[in-house]
């Protein structure tokens, strides 16, 4: 057997094994696992001679499951059976002195902490309450409990202090969030080890120390690995055992002793760090670290190794941010003379001694070691905040909360010397290029954005220091052709920027525009303009930041001479002709955003000179061609930014003629032109006719953005008011272009996705002019053979068109005549989901498994694609009935033309599957419908007082009476029917049953009210009829009458949804 998985190991981790093979011998390990023999088995396979390390490692990982396992089982008998075999074993490689390589010692020291956790102490009833007397004798090391001779096992000590720091892992880690009960155990075992033997530890782990010293010394490095372990020990435990036991001179002077050895300096330094963050008062604090005087030590050391500088510069901000808490908890409350003697005494040990020897380290050529800097830093200006800061918005709690002291020359130096350092740091290495674009993202998020926020806390604490110190700055970086100073003055004017916005400076609100912060900013934002080397430079970075700069903060641009200026910098090779694709795509999506945000007004004449620039790049090719038709360049899609651009000049010129427009139409058109009359219709001339169409559209939009305010762009009648006679000519050429393409290419889906989008940006221009082109695109529409996402978009754009036209008698029967096909191409395209999905195999939604069990929320439907698709497609569809309801148009559904569908629109909102009623979202949209039907026409007539055509429609007889007969079952069999799994508990089911409360009462109220039975003839149909069918309680019967006849619309609602608790419980 033994011999059989030591094979079935080998084939299971070897890397030319099959993965059927693999899997076969994981199957069977998995059942050796399982096996009853199993602790019995793998302790024989764990000393059989003839296993090699591999096989030993996972004896020992089954071994510590077993273990781990047996803490749920209470297993002592294997816990014992482990116990003595591990104990043989590690007996037996300490005195035969057998050296595992270290990850199968890890796993003995693992297996062995096992059974520590689950035997040792009283929670565990003190099974092996001798655990580490026993440990002890096994390992050898009996004589470090007395004195420092180097009379004991090295390997035996090795093993005693990985399982130290194993068991310090799983007591007292704070890295893993454990449960309450876990929580409670470890805290027992800390108690135990506390009382019986953490003072033998502690000892040990001096005279291993100081046993050590010579070897270190003679520069022996077989005892480095036991000194660097013994530091790391020391360091875990330090948090929660008796600080004394550590925090004394001659422990601390024999831990201070290992930072004059390389080997051991960063494992002392990691150690030193975690005793100085042991939680102590102030006071004790303050003294501990004038004890250790690391700031000295750390001066005198010298070292080239980076890892070292890193960890010394991590012990010295330690100390720093040790110091600052000191200062913290002393002006926290009220103050006596001990404790401000305390504060000062920690405030002049960070200036005077830690602040030299962080900015040293923070000043380091390498990021790693400046990085070890920033948890002082950041803690340190907190403080200073809260004592001088003069700065941050008026009002906020900075402000507030500082004491506003004067800033001394001491502090004042810090600031300035960090600042000096900040502006060093922030700069881009010499060694990063252009092309380590990895490096410097890295840099900038780790680096650079803990930089700025120093920088922003000095603006906060004395905005004059800050305000001239930055200053001096950029002017010294824009006058350098260095593009690395040239990119770091721009940072820095960017973030000088945010500072005034965010208003960092302390200025009141009506002052800001005319501060000196801003005044300086417009100074540098005009010399940056001018600044002829800045376009010199062929840099990505010095390029984009520019173009970032200039548009978030085109505030700081001197009017319409600046603007143009920095127009033509865009159109130049610097901006959106650039040679870098990155540079190129990005100046035209923020050539764009920053028209959206100015609306200039140029003329015609200057307008023109920027146009005649761009027509290059506003020519339309399809490159790169797939397979499937699409394009796998981007290029177009950030093209439609520029088309947006220009027609935002277009529409804004201050001439208000927009002959111009021909300039870029007329290409366009004629592009068009060649596309229809090509020989054939390839992917090509498809892709292209798609993409004319949509930047003609994109144009359209920003014409009218150009034209409209931004908070006027929905409103129709001040479109109406703003654009001109020959603008709406042009546009209504468009929609017939539009109309024609649409008409030769209506069979392909991205032309009618392009037709409709560009139609719907014609709207707001053509306004009631529109109406005669969209009767024909409807037309097109209805004629194409649509898909699912199509019919949702194209329901929208109808939705569009009613809410835009809703007062346009034109515009009401248009929908008159083509309600019903739009409502019949909705049925047509639902029943081709189905039929498409009934043809192979379904594929499962969300993936390719078969079912997607979603019963951990009460519900569980089988959603497959043609489940989903019918959702996506039944919400648009309620989304557009809707908008009949919110535009005051619900007549439409009672016309000669259109009642003739009225009955099978409304069985579709009255008639649900249970997978539909589990798709709350879906049924929320749906009886909100519903109950809007039910509240206009549910009577029989349209009573919507908004709708201007209600009058003269007649009353639908038999209409109330259809309600009733379906609402009163809908609501009394989706709650309570099995097969509808409705959870009134939860969320969605509890608004879906509020809105069917709602169904019922307002049925009920268009039946005509009132507390007469008889005379009501939705309270008739329940009583005397549907209720006694279904055998519901004479009782409850009278009560749900009752509160239907008395209680309001909320009263209701809270009382069926008790009824429904009740019923169902």
């Amino acid at each position: 057997m033994l011999q059989r998985i030591r094979e079935v190991i080998t084939i299971a981790n070897s890397p030319t094994s099959d993965p059927a093979s693999k899997k076969q011998a994981l199957d069977f390990l998995t059942e050796a696992r399982s096996d009853p023999n199993a602790a019995q088995l793998f302790s024989s396979l764990l000393t059989d001679l003839q296993s090699d390390d591999l096989a030993r490692f996972v004896a020992l990982q089954v071994l510590c499951d077993i273990v781990k396992d047996s803490s749920n089982n209470n297993s002592q008998q294997s816990l014992i059976f482990i116990k003595d075999v591990v104990s043989e074993l590690l007996q037996t490689k300490i005195t035969n002195n057998i050296r595992d390589p270290e990850y199968v010692r890890n796993k003995i020291s693992e297996l062995i902490t096992g059974l520590f956790y689950n035997m040792y102490g009283d929670c565990n009833s003190n099974h092996w309450s001798s655990f580490f007397q026993d440990l002890i004798t096994l390992s050898k090391i009996d004589s470090l409990t007395k004195s420092p001779i180097d009379e004991f096992s090295k390997l035996g000590l090795d093993y005693f202090l990985r399982i130290c720091g194993f068991i310090n892992s799983e007591i007292a880690d704070q890295t893993f969030i454990r449960s309450k009960e876990l929580q409670i155990k470890n805290n027992n075992l800390k108690d135990t080890m506390r009382i019986r033997d953490i003072q033998t530890l502690v000892t040990i782990w001096l005279n291993t120390l100081k046993a050590s010293i010579p070897q270190q010394l003679q520069q022996q490095s077989n005892a480095t690995g036991i000194v660097v372990l013994t530091l790391s020990v020391i360091g875990s435990y330090i948090s929660w055992i008796d600080l004394s036991l550590i925090v004394n001179p001659e422990y601390i002077s024999v831990i201070y002793s290992y930072l004059d050895f390389p080997g051991t300096r960063i494992a002392c330094a990691q150690a030193l760090c975690e005793i100085i963050a042991k939680k102590m008062k102030p006071m004790e604090k303050l003294n501990l670290l004038s004890m250790l005087n690391l700031t000295d030590k750390v001066t005198s050391l010298e070292h080239d190794d980076i890892e070292v500088y890193e960890q010394l510069a991590k012990l010295s901000a330690s100390v720093g941010l040790e110091l600052s808490i000191i200062l913290e908890q002393c002006n926290e409350g009220d103050s006596t003379p001990e404790i401000q003697q305390v504060a000062n005494s920690a405030d002049q040990q960070i200036l005077t001694q830690v602040a030299p020897l962080v900015f040293k380290f923070m000043s380091h050529e390498y990021d790693s070691v400046t990085q070890q800097c920033f948890p002082f830093i950041s803690q340190y200006l907190s403080i200073l905040k809260k004592i001088f800061a003069l700065g941050g918005k008026p009002g906020c709690a900075i402000a507030l909360m500082s004491k506003k002291q004067p800033l001394d020359p001491q502090h004042q130096e810090f600031i300035i010397s960090l600042l000096n350092i900040i502006f060093k740091k922030m700069k881009i290495d010499e060694s990063s290029d252009e092309d380590s674009e990895d490096e410097i993202e890295e840099f900038t998020e780790t680096i650079r954005s803990k930089l700025k926020i120093f920088q922003d806390s000095i603006a906060i604490i004395n905005p004059a220091i800050y305000l001239e110190n930055i200053s001096n700055h950029i002017q010294l970086c824009l006058a350098e052709t260095d593009w690395r100073y040239l990119e770091l003055g721009i940072y820095q004017m960017t973030n000088l920027s945010e500072s005034i916005k965010n208003n960092l400076f302390g200025i009141t609100k009506n002052e800001i525009a005319s501060s000196q912060p801003t005044m300086v900013m417009f100074k540098f934002m005009d010399i940056l303009l001018r600044n002829s080397a800045v376009f010199q430079i062929d840099n990505q970075y010095v390029q984009i930041l520019f173009f970032e700069l200039v548009v978030r903060h085109h505030s700081y641009l001197s009017g319409e001479k600046d603007d143009i200026v920095l127009l033509n910098i865009f159109c130049s090779n610097f901006g959106m002709f650039n040679k870098r694709e990155k540079v190129r795509l990005r100046t035209w999506y923020l050539f764009t955003r920053l028209l959206k945000t100015t609306k200039p007004k140029f003329s015609v004449s200057v307008l023109s000179e920027i146009i005649a620039k761009l027509v290059p790049l506003l020519q339309i090719k399809v490159i790169n061609l797939n397979q499937d038709g699409t394009e796998s360049d981007t290029t177009f899609d950030n093209q439609l930014y520029l088309f947006e651009g220009v027609g935002l000049l277009i529409g804004g010129n201050s001439d208000s003629t927009y002959n111009i427009l021909d300039e870029i139409l007329t290409p366009l058109f004629t592009e068009l032109e060649k596309c229809i009359s090509a020989q054939s219709q390839d992917r090509a001339i498809i892709l292209q006719c798609h993409h004319i169409l949509m930047a003609i559209g994109t144009l359209a939009r920003g014409i009218h953005g150009g034209l409209v305010p931004e908070n006027q762009v929905n409103n129709a009648l001040v479109s109406k008011k703003l654009i001109d006679r020959s603008l709406i000519e042009k546009f209504s050429n468009i929609a017939e272009v539009v109309l024609v393409t649409f008409s030769y290419f209506n069979k392909y889906e991205n032309v009618r996705d392009a037709s409709r989008f560009t139609f719907s940006r014609l709207i707001p221009i053509l306004n009631n002019e529109m109406v005669p082109f969209a009767n024909k695109l409807i037309a097109l529409f209805l004629e194409s053979d649509l898909k699912m996402l199509e019919m949702n978009d194209f329901l929208g754009f109808l939705g569009q068109m009613i809410h835009m036209f809703r007062k346009d008698e034109g515009c009401y029967q248009l929908f008159n005549e083509l309600l019903t096909p739009v409502i019949a191409k909705y049925h047509a395209v639902l029943e081709g989901i189905e039929d498409e999905n009934t043809k192979g195999p379904q594929s499962w939604y969300p993936d390719s498994s078969n079912v997607k069990d979603t019963s951990t929320n009460g519900k569980n439907i089988v959603l497959t694609d043609t489940f989903r698709d019918k959702v996506i497609m039944s919400k648009a569809y309620f989304a557009f009935l809707q908008t009949l309801i919110t535009n005051s148009v619900t007549s439409l559904l009672l016309t000669e033309k259109t009642r003739q569908i009225l009955p099978s629109l409304l069985t579709e909102l009255l008639t649900y599957t249970p997978e539909e009623v589990q798709e709350t979202s879906a049924m929320k949209l749906a009886l909100n419908v519903l109950n809007n039907f039910i509240k206009y026409f549910g009577s029989g007539k349209c009573t919507d007082p908004n709708d201007t055509h209600a009058v003269g429609l007649e009353r639908l007889d038999g209409l109330n009476e259809f309600f009733i007969t379906k609402i009163v079952p809908l609501v009394f069999e989706i709650p309570f029917r099995p097969e509808y799994k409705f959870n009134v508990k939860e969320g969605g089911y509890r608004i879906v049953a509020t809105d069917l409360s709602r169904a019922l009462k307002e049925i009920y109220l268009q039946s005509g009210g009132g507390s007469d039975v008889n005379a009501n003839p939705c309270l008739k149909y329940m009583v005397d009829l549907y209720l006694p069918q279904i055998q519901f309680p004479q009782q409850l019967i009278m009560e749900l009458v009752e509160a239907l006849i008395t209680s309001d619309q909320k009263g209701f609602e809270k009382y069926y949804l008790t009824l429904i608790g009740k019923l169902t419980s």
